[in-house]
């Protein structure tokens, strides 16, 4: 065992008979704050895959693992500007034919998807999971807004039909703890291999003071208003008014800065606002849900009051952070997003889904064509078996079971995504 990671298959006695990978010459990018490119990197050179990783900064080198056969490191310091040229070069003399990342919007990775899509190297993209808890996404090609789902109702239809089916098993939750200590170890080797890698810059737009001071004023507002978050969850699973669900993303997240319109969380609060003050029902209330990883640089709750007084609709709009998503969900006349993953629960619940951004659910069928003005008014629901379809696709062909941080977590992703690589598992077709 290293790092809590277990070093053997022992748990999935067959892993090893449909992993023949010999021959294969695998190049990892950059991950998460996490052990899983570690783990999955030596089982993939256990099974004789020559595996290769790439190390972009301190904190990648941190979690790099130790010395182990079929695994090389490649620590790169220099520019982003130099770096098509390395990638180059290094997939050149290697023989790299497929490659692994995690985050495809990230400036360090699109010169390798650029040069994958041009020598027709298969490249899996890895992300937080479309369904939660219990699930990593893994597309071929890209997630996302660049993910190759169908949006031909047919086509869903037949892969819902022909794909294998899932095994029943219990989901394993994310340990935000374990979590949260791996980030802050992350950030302080950043800070301590700075010199090896002088030239790094994060694709998060905040520096690490500015994350810290957002933190920390986000734990002296919860505690400010502690009491009225309690009451406003309870008041909203209670059901206690019609309303409808705002569920916020990460400012920051690449969703909302590449994959939609907006140039933020709040040039997106003020178009919704505007738009429910204007067409909602008078007896409607508009919740807006706080993403439980927001930084807490924007003070979210200052901003969404402001504007509600301006709008004349204060007694209308509540903010809070927690509470039981699917019971909120299911109580909601409709869920209003730009492309977040409670699309996806949404689908499964079967409740009207208003998306704003270039999303992977949005399919015609399943969320609501109507412009923003008119949904407010006469929200649809998605068709069932439709929504039934669309998840199973997802499910089979996008997901791994498990998750990035648990110790059981790492190592059942880590398996199925194997078992992907080596063509064990189905991914949906690139082509």
């Amino acid at each position: 065992m290293k790092n809590g990671i277990p070093a053997t298959d022992t748990d999935h006695p067959a892993s090893m008979a449909d992993m023949a990978l010999e021959g294969r010459s695998i190049l990892f990018l950059q991950g998460l704050a996490t052990p899983f490119f570690e783990t999955l990197a030596c089982k993939l050179a256990r099974a004789g895959a020559s595996v290769h990783r790439a190390h972009f900064c301190g904190g990648d080198w941190a979690f790099r693992g130790g010395t182990v056969a079929g695994v090389s490191h490649h620590a790169y310091g220099d520019t982003l500007d130099s770096l098509p040229d390395w990638y180059e070069a290094l997939i050149t003399e290697h023989g790299i034919d497929t490659i692994i990342l995690l985050g495809d919007c990230r400036p360090i990775h699109a010169p390798a998807r650029q040069i994958a899509a041009d020598r027709g190297l298969t490249l899996y993209a890895f992300d937080e999971g479309y369904i939660r808890p219990g699930f990593v996404t893994m597309e071929a090609g890209g997630t996302n807004g660049y993910s190759h789902m169908p949006k031909d109702a047919d086509v869903i239809s037949k892969l819902a039909a022909d794909g294998p089916r899932q095994e029943a098993s219990t989901p394993i939750k994310t340990n935000m703890g374990r979590r949260a200590r791996m980030d802050i170890l992350a950030h302080g080797a950043n800070i301590i291999y700075r010199s090896r890698f002088p030239h790094f810059q994060s694709h998060r737009p905040a520096s690490i003071w500015q994350e810290a001071g957002g933190w920390i004023k986000r734990g002296a507002r919860s505690v400010m208003h502690g009491s009225a978050n309690k009451a406003t969850i309870a008041h909203i699973e209670a059901a206690q008014v019609p309303y409808f669900l705002v569920p916020l993303q990460l400012n920051s997240d690449y969703q909302i800065r590449i994959h939609s319109r907006f140039d933020g969380m709040p040039a997106f609060i003020d178009e919704i606002m505007q738009s429910f003050a204007a067409n909602a029902p008078g007896e409607c209330h508009l919740f807006f849900k706080n993403h439980p990883l927001d930084n807490g640089i924007i003070d979210y709750r200052s901003i969404i009051a402001k504007k509600a007084a301006a709008l004349g609709i204060t007694g209308r709009v509540s903010f809070a952070a927690g509470g039981d998503l699917d019971r909120i969900i299911t109580n909601a006349r409709g869920v209003v997003l730009v492309n977040s993953t409670v699309g996806f629960a949404t689908l499964r619940l079967t409740r009207p889904l208003k998306a704003l951004g270039t999303a992977v659910y949005d399919i015609e069928g399943l969320t609501d064509a109507q412009p923003l003005d008119a949904f407010w008014q006469n929200p649809q629901p998605p068709q069932q078996r439709l929504a039934e379809e669309f998840l199973t696709v997802v499910e089979t062909y996008t997901q791994v079971r498990g998750d990035f941080f648990s110790e059981a977590g790492i190592e059942r992703a880590s398996h199925e995504a194997a078992r992907v690589i080596a063509g064990a598992l189905p991914r949906l077709p690139t082509a």
